[in-house]
Parts: structure tokens; C-alpha cells; sequence
């Protein structure tokens, strides 16, 4: 947990690494008990290798998938979420630990963000420019036009599903976050700037 105020104003266009930390928390409670619940472990495929079918998402769905994770987490110093196969990790999830009814319904607000995408700027997702990208993950997380139609709760999901799943990765968890060595005394609060910027993670890796 960190000290910076939890009532801030909505991040602008551009989602921070730092906001998706701190919804890690709020979010791991009942995605991460969920999996370790099914008995599933995830193993990630090789990074930079071409879209496949998934085991429950079509090939374009997992390309989108790989688009918007990506845009929700970029690559910058350290590996972003597509190369961590985060989509991988959210197809996973979808086929093995969501309710089918859950599942269906995320693939069918899936597939109408790409027909709201391509009604709107004439193109698929995968094909827009970095900018139009940004734009169009803006207008999605403050449910602008097109996407006035898709559930709120999509969005959120979405972002969720990512955080875990990049954060649960090696490159998320040992590279982006750092470990606390225990004894180490414990401490309930404290400014990400105190700590290099970063949040605290147990060394699983």
C-alpha cells in the first residue's frame, strides 16, 4: 500500500504503470485466490513469436487481446505485457478459472470494442497508429464515444485481468517490482519514491 492520495483525480490519456500497481491490490484479492483456487498454473509462451488461436479466443481475438494489453501496460525499460504473453494469461483465465457465463460475456464485449473500433476509425485495433491507439484506450476508460455501449465492467475486468497476469510473470515480478527480503520489519505504509519507485513483491523467481 502507498501514502499517495487513493482520491486523485482520474489518470488522463497514457495509463501509469504507478495506477496499475496500486489497483494490483484491490485486484488480486479475488482473480489471484481464483486461479491458485483452480490449480492452474499458467506457463507463458516464447515472447515475439506470431498471434495463435487460443484455448478458448479466436487468433483475432488474441491479436486484439495483445494490442490492448499492451497499450495498458507498454514496453519501456522493461518488458510491457505483450511480451509476457499477459493475453496468454487472460485467455487462460477465461477457459479455466471464469464462471462460462463470465467468460462468454467478456469475449462478446471483446468483439463489440472491435466493432465500435472499426465503425469508428475505419480500420481493426491491431491496425490503428500509436496515437490512435492511445486514443481509443482513453475513450474506453472514461466510457466516451464509441464505447458509450460496452459495460463499464468490461474495462475494469480488462485492466484487472492484465495486472495480474503481468505482474504475476517473471518480468513483473522481478524486474517491475522489487522483493523485501524477510526479517525485514514490516511496514503498512510508504511512498513508492521512498522504494526506487517501485512496489514491493515476494521473490518467486
Amino acid at each position: 500500500m502507498t501514502s499517495e492520495n487513493p482520491d486523485s483525480t482520474p489518470a488522463q490519456p497514457g495509463i501509469s504503470r504507478r495506477e496499475l500497481i496500486r489497483a494490483l491490490a484491490l485486484a488480486s484479492a479475488g482473480l489471484l485466490s481464483a486461479n491458485v483456487l483452480a490449480g492452474k498454473l499458467f506457463v507463458a509462451r516464447e515472447p515475439g513469436g506470431p498471434v495463435r488461436k487460443g484455448q478458448i479466443l479466436s487468433e483475432s481475438q488474441m491479436g486484439l487481446l495483445r494490442e490492448l494489453v499492451e497499450v495498458i501496460i507498454p514496453q519501456t525499460e522493461t518488458p510491457g505485457a505483450a511480451a509476457t504473453d499477459t493475453h496468454g494469461f487472460i485467455d487462460d483465465q477465461l477457459a479455466h478459472c471464469q464462471a462460462p457465463d463470465q467468460a462468454a460475456q467478456f469475449i462478446a464485449e471483446l468483439d463489440q470494442f472491435a466493432d465500435l473500433v472499426g465503425q469508428h476509425w475505419g480500420t481493426d485495433f491491431t491496425a490503428l497508429s500509436p496515437e490512435d491507439k492511445q486514443a481509443a484506450m482513453s475513450a474506453f476508460a472514461f466510457h466516451d464515444s464509441p464505447f458509450e455501449a460496452l459495460s463499464e465492467d468490461f474495462f475494469y475486468k480488462l485492466k484487472e485481468l492484465t495486472v495480474i497476469g503481468y505482474y504475476s510473470s517473471q518480468a513483473g515480478a522481478a524486474q517491475e517490482l522489487v522483493y523485501l527480503p524477510v526479517p525485514g520489519g514490516y511496514r503498512g505504509d510508504f511512498k513508492v519514491s521512498e522504494n526506487g519507485g517501485k512496489s514491493f513483491s515476494p521473490q518467486v523467481f
